[in-house]
């Protein structure tokens, strides 16, 4: 039985790590959504957590243009009155690129929905990490101390499932809000709607906007978001394999 608790172990020891890691690739890289042009791919945009990235049609030498990908913090204007006189002068598409200019002085910040994203995703890291740290722990400590190692798996057992319900919780938050980006950065669609003092002028905007959207743009989780989906299903696997280790000790302590 100890040989098997020690499968146990190893097994959740390395799909921990695992899914730390798929984790974490997927938080340091915009590929959470894509926003595909389906005319033309210098609009198309890809989506992070903390930074929007932008396809620019660049002219290179002999008048042959390239496509770059430039990337910016993925912050917002505040809805600030005192803002009005500046976007009453610029395009709807021009209006937020003003956080992306250096030294900007509008105090740009992320959305709330980014804020939420990027808590759920560093408390799954932080709970992930001490679910690890915990799971090698019982590799330390001599294996007949039961009740120690059962006072562990106990611990990791509730990491382990703070960090899969965080995960789940970023996954559904992300799938809910596919179109946020777009219609904000795009079409400032917060900001025009709140200018708006007539219901039935609120609704036609937004109608338009939403139409212009789903027919100009293919909407779609990228492999950032895919990765995530990775990290869950691992972190389900993780959890079962601490269960069992659970089991496992108590079966060892009582037999």
């Amino acid at each position: 039985m100890l040989e098997i608790s020690r499968i146990y172990l190893t097994a959740g020891l390395l799909l921990a790590i695992l899914t730390l890691i798929f984790h974490m690739i997927a938080m340091g890289h915009p590929r959470w959504k894509i926003y595909e042009h389906r005319r033309t791919p210098s609009e198309t945009m890809f989506i992070g957590l903390f930074h929007r990235c932008e396809n620019h049609l660049i002219n290179v030498v002999n008048d042959t243009n390239k496509i770059y990908s430039i990337c910016d913090a993925n912050k917002y204007l505040p809805e600030n009155k005192n803002l009005t006189n500046i976007i009453k002068k610029l395009h709807p598409n021009e209006i937020q690129r003003l956080c992306n200019v250096a030294g900007n002085s509008y105090r740009c910040n992320y959305s709330s929905i980014s804020k939420s994203l990027i808590s759920s995703t560093i408390i799954s890291a932080c709970t992930l990490s001490l679910s690890i740290i915990l799971i090698y722990l019982h590799l330390l400590i001599n294996q007949f101390k039961y009740k120690t190692h059962f006072g562990i798996a106990i611990i990791t057992i509730s990491f382990l499932f703070l960090a899969f319900i965080f995960i789940l919780i970023t996954l559904i938050l992300l799938g809910s809000t596919m179109s946020y980006e777009l219609f904000q950065y795009r079409y400032n669609l917060n900001y025009r709607l709140t200018t708006l003092k007539n219901q039935n002028l609120t609704n036609s905007l937004e109608q338009n906007i939403r139409q212009t959207a789903s027919s100009d743009y293919d909407i779609r989780l990228d492999w950032s978001a895919g990765l995530e989906i990775i990290s869950l299903i691992l972190s389900s696997f993780t959890l079962v394999t601490q269960i069992l280790y659970l089991f496992s000790t108590y079966r060892n302590r009582i037999g």
